[in-house]
């Protein structure tokens, strides 16, 4: 019994974040949180491709960089197209190393992006 009930405690969660990420698409999450991780205003990013979540953005010294973005549950995890070496890098999720946790909800139409290095940031609609 006990089996059962954890079962459905588990897709009862992954449901109800599914829902509240319906308010958002991918792409907005994606960009809440590179604008969290990068102190860039999401509106100065677009959207490059939806399926993944790439967006992109250009810095005033000229600079250009791109990212993808996977949602994972409540986690959006991110990687960035190395220009260098012209191939995306490592998706940022080794959390053992260093790497930064990022975690969304939505309440009553608020996105609020949650990152375990930096301050957290609440994000409407308008602000895509």
């Amino acid at each position: 019994m006990k089996a059962i009930l954890i079962a459905v405690t588990a897709a009862v969660s992954v449901t109800a974040t599914a829902a509240q990420a319906a308010d958002f698409s991918a792409a907005e999450l994606c960009k809440a949180t590179i604008s969290v991780e990068m102190g860039r205003k999401t509106k100065s990013m677009k959207m490059v491709n939806v399926d993944p979540p790439e967006i992109s953005y250009k810095r005033p010294d000229g600079d250009s960089f791109k990212y993808r973005c996977k949602i994972e549950d409540d986690r959006v995890v991110w990687r960035t197209f190395l220009t260098d070496t012209r191939e995306w890098g490592r998706w940022r999720e080794n959390y053992a190393a260093g790497d930064a946790m990022t975690t969304y909800s939505v309440d009553g139409g608020i996105l609020k992006i949650t990152n375990d290095q930096a301050n957290p940031a609440s994000f409407k609609k308008s602000d895509f």
